[in-house]
Formats: structure tokens, C-alpha cells, sequence
């Protein structure tokens, strides 16, 4: 008996000890969602991108394939890892705003919810819309511009007063020194710069640098200045006067405004327009704004002024320091706002240049020959003084000093 109730407790342990082993064995994860009859949507495909390059930031892009959702929150679109906006979608095309991302061999990938595999497409490319141009840094305190039929950037530093000239290959070397610094300069006649400095002094740079000299003294104080197609200069500041320089250095008032001072000038279809912010007590008067006037006269002459941009309107205590157009006759406003350069449309709409990726101040700005806007950026925040060459793939309206 003794014998048999021994052998019935040796099962017994022997039994708990596998029933122990079970359980430690069993697999206590939650069942499988793998579901072998699941169905997934047709994985998506890429079969070109529209256009072939795109300015980073700016432009929107359509991806055309296949397998795509209609429902645009359904399609998930990388660039390099970095999401991009989609803007629109149908089955066989996505709109897309470029992301921020200027690199030559991009890597784009599209992923469609309800579907296993993800699209892909490279290399693509996007280019920078705005670069820093040349070595400008902190150090130099730049202001005016003026550009040659070669493309060659003329930039006016601060001090010591002197012009660099910057190449196509965006080596600077020093130009000439200069009696004093410039708030405005424009290439001229001959191979010339002419400048003007906030006072009473029209100074020109003798051709191939060799030295400045003083061409002429004006009326009143001049900030800005520009040529018409008769190679008569115009020129205006803080006195409020519009003065027309001839290249015999004769010069006269042409017309005078009253209480303004006027820190833009620019010609353009045989109108002067005239960047200027009101200083004076007429609580109707506009405080900033752009007004033109006919060019008469092969001597110059000025027909009264007209409004053409309430620019205070809508950028309430912010300056306007330069102008610029292009060839279909939009208008570019250089300010101290944050949006840095405003367009406006012919039709008198308005809206920022390359918005989110553009800046101020654009304190002055010249276009060159292939499609590149320059821009003086000054800023409060030295981080940011550079000068800008800006991808406008556009081309300007005539510079008659230069052409």
C-alpha cells in the first residue's frame, strides 16, 4: 500500500510539472490581424512629374500616374522624407506645392491609404526660388545697386564708401572708392554709374572704375533716381522735388510735391512712377503710396501726378524704398514690411512675391538680363543683410541707362 500511494504522488508531481510547462509555453500574444482574404487597394504608380523642375517653396507640381485616391487627405507625398501639401487629386494626378527643399536629386514617394506598396520617382529636382548672391555677410553694410548690360552687379558699400562689382561667376572685386555712399546708383551712359546719396549731390563714376567725381549739384536733396529713353535722369528725395538731369550736367525742377518725401523712382512705359510717403497734416492725404506722371517731352518734361497704389492702405507704417517691373507691366514694391517685396497685377490686385519664402527689408532692387532680380536686404537682424538674387523667370522692363 505504502509502495502504491508513493507511485500515485511521483504521477501526481510529474503532472503538475507538465501542466507548468504548458502554461509557461502557451502564447499569450492577441490573435493575428492577418487576414489572408483581405482586400487592398492597386498599389499606386508614377509615371511622370509636371512640371520637370520646380522652384522650391514656390510652384506647385502635378504628379502623374495611376491608382491614386480622389479623396486628396488619402495621398501621402514625400520629398525626401519631408511631407509635401497636397493641394488637388484624382485618379491619375496629384497637385502638389513643392516643399522648401532646393536639392538637384530629390527622391519623391507617394503612399495611398488602403494600398500595401508605396510609388517612387527620381531624381527630381527644385531649385532655390531666392540665394544669398556673391560673399556678402554681416560685415558689409551694402545699399544701392546698378547692373551693366553683362550682367555685372555693381553693389555700393557703406564703409569705407567704395563699389564692389560682382561677375556671373559671383566673385566680388573692389570697383573704385567712392567720394561717399550711395542710397541709389544707375548704370549710364558710356559705362558710367551715376548715384545719388540723400542730399544735394548727383555723383558719377567714371567708366571702368577709375574714381568718382561730382556731376552735378540739384535743387534739392535726391534718394532715388532713373533714366527715360532720352537719357534724361531724374532724380528726387526729402525735399519733395523731381529734378531732370541732362547729360550736359544742365539741370531743373520738373515738378515738386509738397510735403513728401520721395524715396522711389522708377520709369516705365513712358511714365515716371514716384515711391513717396506723405509727411504733411491732410488726414485724407494718402501717407504712403505710388503715384505717376506722364513723360511729355523729349526734354523731360512731367504731366501731373496720379495715384496708382495706395500702398499705406494695406501695409499700415511701412515705407516703400524701391521699384521695379517687369515686361508684361507688373509692378514690384521694395519695402521695409515683412512680406519685403509686394506685385501688383495690372489690374491693381496685389499679393507678396514668393510668400513664405521671401523677406524684408528689400531696400534696393535692380533686374538683370536673365531673369534674376537683385535686392539689397537690410534688417535690423545682421544675420539677414545680404544681398538676394531672386529666380523670377521673368524678364525686366527696359533700363535705358544700360541699354
Amino acid at each position: 500500500m505504502l509502495k502504491r500511494i508513493k507511485k500515485l504522488l511521483l504521477l501526481s508531481i510529474i503532472s503538475g510539472i507538465s501542466l507548468f510547462t504548458f502554461i509557461q509555453c502557451t502564447n499569450d500574444y492577441p490573435n493575428s490581424v492577418y487576414n489572408p482574404d483581405a482586400a487592398f487597394k492597386p498599389n499606386p504608380t508614377i509615371t511622370k512629374m509636371q512640371p520637370d523642375s520646380a522652384l522650391a517653396g514656390i510652384d506647385e507640381i502635378t504628379i502623374v500616374g495611376t491608382n491614386f485616391s480622389t479623396i486628396p487627405d488619402e495621398n501621402l507625398v514625400y520629398f525626401n522624407g519631408a511631407k509635401a501639401t497636397v493641394l488637388s487629386s484624382d485618379a491619375n494626378n496629384i497637385v502638389v506645392q513643392a516643399p522648401n527643399l532646393p536639392l538637384d536629386s530629390i527622391r519623391v514617394q507617394v503612399s495611398i491609404s488602403g494600398a500595401l506598396n508605396f510609388a517612387e520617382f527620381t531624381p527630381y529636382k527644385l531649385m532655390p526660388a531666392i540665394i544669398n548672391y556673391s560673399d556678402f555677410d554681416k560685415f558689409d553694410e551694402t545699399s544701392g545697386l546698378a547692373m551693366d548690360a553683362d550682367e555685372n552687379l555693381f553693389v555700393s558699400l557703406d564703409s569705407p564708401s567704395r563699389i564692389v562689382k560682382v561677375g556671373t561667376d559671383q566673385v566680388r572685386n573692389e570697383y573704385t572708392a567712392t567720394l561717399r555712399k550711395s542710397t541709389q546708383m544707375k548704370y549710364g551712359p558710356d559705362g558710367t554709374i551715376f548715384y545719388v546719396n540723400a542730399i544735394q549731390y548727383l555723383l558719377k563714376v567714371k567708366a571702368d572704375g577709375a574714381g568718382d567725381e561730382l556731376f552735378a549739384v540739384l535743387p534739392g536733396a535726391a534718394y532715388d533716381l532713373d533714366f527715360d529713353q532720352n537719357m534724361n535722369l531724374y532724380c528726387g528725395g526729402g525735399a519733395g522735388g523731381i529734378y531732370r538731369v541732362k547729360m550736359d550736367k544742365s539741370n531743373e525742377t520738373k515738378y515738386q510735391y509738397t510735403d513728401v518725401y520721395i524715396h522711389a523712382l522708377r520709369v516705365f512705359n513712358n511714365y515716371l512712377y514716384v515711391g513717396a510717403t506723405y509727411k504733411g497734416d491732410d488726414a485724407g492725404h494718402v501717407k504712403e503710396g505710388i503715384w505717376r506722371h506722364e513723360i511729355t517731352s523729349a526734354d523731360g518734361d512731367l504731366g501731373e501726378k496720379e495715384l496708382v497704389f495706395d500702398f499705406g492702405k494695406s501695409f499700415v507704417g511701412y515705407t516703400v524704398l524701391s521699384l521695379a517691373f517687369d515686361v508684361d507691366g507688373l509692378m514690384y514694391i521694395g519695402s521695409d514690411a515683412p512680406e519685403g517685396i509686394i506685385v501688383v497685377n495690372v489690374d491693381g490686385t496685389f499679393q507678396p512675391l514668393y510668400e513664405g519664402v521671401m523677406e524684408g527689408e528689400a531696400y534696393a532692387m535692380t533686374w538683370g538680363n536673365d531673369g534674376f532680380l537683385y535686392v539689397t536686404r537690410k534688417s535690423t537682424d545682421e544675420q539677414k543683410r545680404r544681398i538676394l538674387r531672386i529666380n523670377m523667370r521673368k524678364t525686366t522692363a527696359p533700363y535705358f541707362g544700360r541699354n
